[in-house]
């Protein structure tokens, strides 16, 4: 409970919430089935992956910093998990929860040294990786998918189906964790603390002796081995895997984030907001869907949802510069 208790809402979180519950609202109306304990469970099972990687990415782009290879990497361990287990018949999801950390965490250690170690643009850097990444995959897989057949029973029919509550499913149980742990760390752990400053002044924290080389290096290796773990949480949705797995899904981890209050010119935002974002996104996107929208209009309005939201983050970053010089300049008066 006291955990619970340093954790409490901000403001802005609580607006996100409001707004969640307007969407599901507005969504039931339109789905009457989105509102059940079946519309429910897949609600929260669809959001599971993208959820995962929004609280991955979060000390990232608190950072100032961007990770475009983690839909990539979730392709490739996906596919990389399924072959091996294809191979290795006593596998279990033990096995599975094992191999996906390590491999996105040997991306991210790639990302982390590229920007971190040589300062070359997270942009450029991840755009780069992505690339790389996806092309292995294409590489290494000659065209071979896998399904539930080939993967372990004890990942895909015992975990994949197991719902607590009758409402939550295995997957989002591992989120909410998984957000309490991150939330707490990033609000109280001094490492945590000194990724909001870097990210709200890089060259500041330089000169005051910040570890910004290796919080930096941290925050991407972190991000990989969430993506790895992604993967598995992919396989158990799915229970299929192909070279394509989920292809261009980056922006939409992009636009959970900072549609939940992480700003994308750093400093702000919390891995909660990120989750209610990708939550908020999901929701909109199976209105959307329950509408018969096409697939173009549905991919159209989440981009504009983003830059709607990147504006607003300006708006508001605009708005509290201002303030702070007002609030100076009457302290020397």
């Amino acid at each position: 409970m006291d955990l619970l208790n340093k954790l409490k809402p901000s403001s802005r979180e609580a607006s996100l919430g409001i707004i969640l519950l307007i969407a599901v609202g507005v969504t039931g109306l339109i789905n009457p089935r989105f509102l059940t304990g079946d519309g429910t469970r897949d609600l929260l099972t669809s959001t599971s992956v993208v959820a995962l990687l929004a609280i991955g990415i979060t000390p990232v782009v608190v950072m100032r910093h961007i990770d475009l290879s983690i839909a990539s990497t979730v392709g490739l361990t996906a596919w990389l998990i399924a072959d091996i287990c294809a191979k290795n018949p006593d596998f279990t999801w033990v096995h599975c929860f094992i191999i996906g950390p390590i491999v996105g965490a040997l991306v991210g250690v790639l990302n982390g040294l590229l920007v971190a170690g040589l300062r070359l643009p997270s942009l450029v850097v991840t755009l780069g990786t992505l690339y790389i990444v996806r092309g292995l995959v294409y590489v290494i897989s000659n065209s071979v998918d896998y399904n539930a057949q080939e993967m372990p029973p004890s990942l895909i029919e015992d975990l994949g189906q197991k719902v607590f509550f009758g409402l939550l499913p295995f997957t989002f149980s591992l989120v909410i964790i998984f957000m309490v742990l991150v939330a707490y760390f990033m609000k109280y752990a001094k490492s945590g603390r000194d990724a909001y400053a870097i990210g709200s002044n890089p060259p500041a924290a330089d000169l005051v002796g910040l570890k910004v080389f290796r919080r930096t290096f941290l925050a991407f290796v972190f991000s990989g081995t969430m993506a790895g773990l992604a993967a598995v949480f992919y396989l158990m949705r799915f229970a299929q895997v192909d070279s394509t797995a989920f292809y261009g899904q980056e922006l939409a981890v992009v636009a959970a984030c900072v549609i939940g209050g992480v700003s994308i010119f750093g400093g702000t935002g919390t891995v909660v907001g990120a989750v209610i974002g990708a939550l908020l996104v999901q929701t909109i996107q199976g209105g959307l869907a329950a509408l018969g929208v096409d697939a173009f209009w549905k991919s159209a309005i989440n981009g504009l949802l983003l830059i709607i939201a990147i504006y607003a983050d300006r708006v508001l970053a605009v708005r509290s510069e201002k303030r702070l010089l007002q609030q100076r300049i009457r302290e020397r008066t």
